[in-house]
């Protein structure tokens, strides 16, 4: 067995240090690195077709950058529910809350440009009221439904106290 730790390695004192990195072929004053074969000579860094972008091409001339859509309309905003929303926290106040809060996010977002947010946020503003709303009105036909059955029972089971 060979004293040395890895065989084919150079001895520390030969080893390029950590903070002081090899010379590179870009950088002024050296020369640039031949290709490995069977590669065509590339580019300088300036001249890379995806400079500026990461790596990827630049978008089409008139398309909207990559994950972004552009604006569907600059028409008026989208209703906010915003009063119905309101209501609802007394009928159903577990969707009522989220329904203000999607209800007051609409007109912020329509100022701010993010049109398909401001239509969403409306959609789920109205989604959540009507809910709120449906819940509700069952609940207080519920509540008057038992009342009268309540009632009624209580009329016809309680004994008579009149002497």
């Amino acid at each position: 067995m060979s004293q040395e730790p890895w065989p084919g390695r150079p001895p520390p004192e030969d080893r390029p240090r950590a903070d002081n990195p090899p010379p590179r072929g870009d950088e002024p004053g050296r020369p640039a690195s031949p290709p490995p074969q069977g590669y065509p000579p590339q580019p300088g860094p300036q001249g890379w077709p995806g400079a500026g972008h990461g790596g990827y091409p630049p978008p089409p001339q008139g398309a909207a950058p990559y994950g972004r859509h552009p604006p569907q309309s600059t028409g008026p905003p989208p209703p906010s529910h915003l009063a119905w929303a309101i209501i609802s926290i007394f009928l159903f106040w577990p969707l009522g809350i989220p329904a203000v809060v999607f209800a007051a996010q609409v007109n912020g977002k329509y100022a701010a440009g993010d049109y398909t947010g401001a239509h969403d946020s409306s959609g789920k503003a109205r989604l959540f009221s009507l809910i709120a709303t449906i819940i509700g009105v069952i609940g207080i036909i519920v509540a008057i439904v038992f009342g009268v059955l309540l009632a009624d029972w209580a009329f016809t089971n309680i004994p008579d106290n009149r002497y």
